[in-house]
């Protein structure tokens, strides 16, 4: 808070500091020399509709100032559709100024040459581009390192648990080894793929990023678990999954929250639902991942922490990079998520 309140007085000694200059500068419109007692006493004119104009002239630039700084700095655009935008922003400024300092309202004053008007803009342009190509790297660079933070937070975290995960996966192992397929092979099947998550949690939650291929076999071993709750013919999951390359990265555990929410708040023991869950690998660039569910809880307050935790991932990790869209009526959940992987 002090830094921003910092940053507006700095903006508003600018604007003060440069509109003073030039105006003080550029709004001579005469020199006079009186000669009082024999004595020469020189005396600056200003044009009243020269200091109108060029005041007019810093006003537009203003608007175009920050306009062209929350471009540079907010758009998830390239870098090419961000210079793009930024000439575009530029030549309506040229066009509006030109427009303006051609309407002369007090007709005794020269108009302002327009080299002086559009250098005016062109001045406060550059800057605007300087100013957010600095600030876009500041945010980068705070951004990069809370993202540290929070990873480091994280396997501190993990490290500190992982007692636990080891010791259930030596015994559930086993276990496996105990429950004979051939007398129970549900009991054996279930702790396989209870085991398999806790392999996915030891192994893998320690990397960077895993194949995609791992997540989605990640997903669906829990599925299988969650499945055990009910009833055959109780909650039908469709699970699809388009395309051929399969081979992109991802930071392991970002679409668990959104199938634990399908369960969570889209079924119900003896009631008939469907949870619809679909990846899109077919460019090697990106991945989409859709999931949809009947509400059968209506109070889901935002559906959980486990999302929100998501989203804060998203945001650190995938920063301008991902897309995710949460769409929650009185009877479905929908979740839409891209991520561009390279």
């Amino acid at each position: 808070m002090r830094n921003s309140g910092l940053e507006v007085i700095v903006h508003i000694l600018f604007w003060v500091g440069t509109g003073w200059l030039i105006v003080s500068g550029f709004s001579i419109q005469s020199h006079e020399i009186e000669v009082i007692n024999g004595v020469e006493t020189a005396r600056i004119v200003r044009g009243n509709g020269l200091i109108y104009q060029l005041l007019l002239c810093i006003a537009i630039a203003m608007v175009a100032f920050y306009v062209n700084v929350r471009l540079i700095i907010k758009s998830n655009q390239k870098e090419t559709s961000k210079i793009r935008n930024s000439f575009l922003v530029l030549l309506i400024v040229m066009i509006l100024i030109y427009i303006s300092t051609g309407i002369q309202i007090f007709k005794d004053s020269p108009p302002l040459p327009n080299d002086i008007a559009f250098g005016i803009a062109v001045f406060y342009f550059s800057l605007s581009v300087a100013y957010g190509l600095v600030k876009n790297s500041i945010d980068n660079h705070q951004r990069h390192q809370q993202l540290m933070l929070d990873k480091k937070q994280a396997e501190l975290a993990l490290l500190r648990n992982q007692l636990q995960p080891h010791f259930l996966f030596n015994a559930l192992n086993n276990l496996l080894s105990m429950a004979y397929p051939s007398d129970n092979p549900k009991l054996a099947d279930s702790l396989d793929k209870l085991s398999q998550l806790l392999r996915f949690l030891v192994e893998y939650n320690m990397t960077e990023k895993i194949p995609i291929t791992k997540e989605i076999e990640f997903l669906k071993n829990y599925i299988d678990l969650q499945m055990l709750r009910f009833e055959e013919g109780e909650v039908n999951v469709r699970f699809k999954v388009k395309g051929e390359y399969k081979k992109q990265k991802v930071e392991p555990g970002l679409f668990i929250p959104f199938v634990e929410n399908s369960f969570k708040y889209g079924t119900e023991p003896e009631k008939r639902t469907t949870i619809d869950i679909e990846f899109d690998v077919t460019n090697q660039h990106s991945i989409i991942f859709k999931i949809m569910n009947s509400k059968m809880i209506t109070n889901t307050n935002g559906s959980g922490t486990g999302i929100g935790t998501t989203k804060k991932r998203l945001e650190l990790i995938y920063h301008k990079k991902h897309h995710l869209n949460i769409v929650e009526t009185d009877s479905e959940f929908i979740v839409d998520l891209s991520i561009a992987t390279e």
